[in-house]
């Protein structure tokens, strides 16, 4: 069985990262081995961030599972391609673990315009790079017009209603109040009687994908190993 960790993009995928090693370090507790990965054209990977599409990351995802059964864990846009993955019958995956997941794609583009909307009011910038050859600024990434209009597409309440596989999912949601989000427990929803097993959490953190300095998610990484194992 193969544990992969599908990272979230643009400054959460940075803001994630002690995340992404204390989930590492709590599996390895148990005796698993998460593997991380950079997609094409982000991190260590190669390629440019403006050829990134929803088609790259869907690629580069398979590349890692190689065809073997696989525990897939995603992070914010990571949890949703995770989820793609297995709507699509991609491979095998026994166990999928969803960590607040973009569900609607035109609010998540939405909110990502709005943060650099915000950055560029704080830099005195006109907010126009890349704009005049078909991208746009998102937190400094050259992303593509296409792959834009791809993301605002994601709606994962509609593919959820063809998932068939057999296996369990789990979604955690992360916020300040102990009520699970709505579009959580909808998505939740419609996976009952399609996967194995499904359960949904909140979990108490501050949004730790939107800030770099430490929160304590040992809560969170504890209960993932522990779905795991489970």
């Amino acid at each position: 069985m193969k544990y992969i960790y599908c990272h979230p993009l643009f400054d959460e995928r940075k803001c994630a990262h002690r995340f992404s090693y204390r989930l590492k370090t709590a599996l390895e507790e148990k005796g698993l081995v998460l593997q991380r990965f950079d997609y094409c054209g982000t991190g260590e990977a190669p390629g440019e961030f403006a050829d990134v599409s929803l088609q790259s990351l869907r690629a580069d995802i398979v590349r890692q599972t190689e065809g073997d059964q696989v525990c897939l864990i995603g992070l914010r846009l990571g949890a949703s391609l995770a989820l793609d993955y297995c709507v699509r019958g991609a491979g095998p995956a026994k166990t999928v673990v969803l960590i607040e997941p973009v569900v609607n794609g035109k609010t998540y583009v939405q909110y990502l315009r709005r943060k650099q909307r915000i950055k560029n009011l704080m830099t005195r910038s006109s907010g126009r790079e890349f704009q005049d050859d078909g991208y746009e600024n998102i937190e400094g990434y050259k992303t593509s017009a296409k792959f834009i209009s791809q993301l605002e597409n994601i709606n994962l309440l509609e593919p959820a209603g063809a998932y068939s596989h057999a296996n369990s999912v789990f979604i955690a949601g992360i916020s300040n109040r102990q009520k699970v989000d709505p579009g959580l427990a909808a998505l939740a929803k419609s996976l009952q009687g399609k996967a194995r097993h499904v359960s949904v959490e909140n979990f108490v953190l501050p949004i730790f994908w939107e800030r770099i300095g430490p929160a304590d998610c040992t809560e969170l990484t504890t209960a993932i190993a522990r779905w795991c194992c489970g």
